[in-house]
C-alpha cells in the first residue's frame, strides 16, 4: 500500500478514492473518522492509500487531474438538477439530492 492523496477535508479524500475507485484502482481512506477528535490541532489529516504499489504512477495522475477539476470549477456557478431542482456545486456531475445525472450543454 502507498499514499497517493491527504487533507483535512474529508470530502476530498472521498473525491479523490472515488476518482480511484472509477478507474479501477483499488484505494481507501485512513483516518477516516479523525475529525471527530475533540482538539482541531490533533487531528491527523485523512489519507487515501492504492492498494496496489505498482498502480501508484497512475493514481498520482488521476489525483493531479482531480484536484485540477476540483479547483477549476470551485467558482464556477452552480447548476440546478433538471430533475429535483436542487443547487449543486459545479463540480459535482451528479445531484447530491437525488442522484439525477448533470444535463450536458448542448
Amino acid at each position: 500500500m502507498r499514499k497517493v492523496f491527504s487533507s483535512n477535508e474529508l470530502s476530498e479524500t472521498v473525491l479523490i478514492r472515488d476518482a480511484l475507485l472509477h478507474q479501477d484502482i483499488a484505494a481507501t481512506i485512513q483516518n477516516e473518522h479523525s475529525g471527530r477528535t475533540a482538539i482541531p490541532e490533533f487531528r491527523p489529516p485523512a489519507e487515501v492509500w492504492v492498494s496496489n504499489d505498482g498502480n501508484y504512477e497512475a493514481a498520482r495522475r488521476i489525483v493531479v487531474d482531480a484536484i485540477s477539476t476540483i479547483d477549476s470549477k470551485a467558482d464556477a456557478a452552480p447548476w440546478a438538477c433538471p430533475n429535483c431542482r436542487e443547487e449543486n456545486p459545479q463540480s459535482f456531475d451528479i445531484c447530491w439530492s437525488c442522484g439525477h445525472e448533470k444535463s450536458l450543454p448542448e
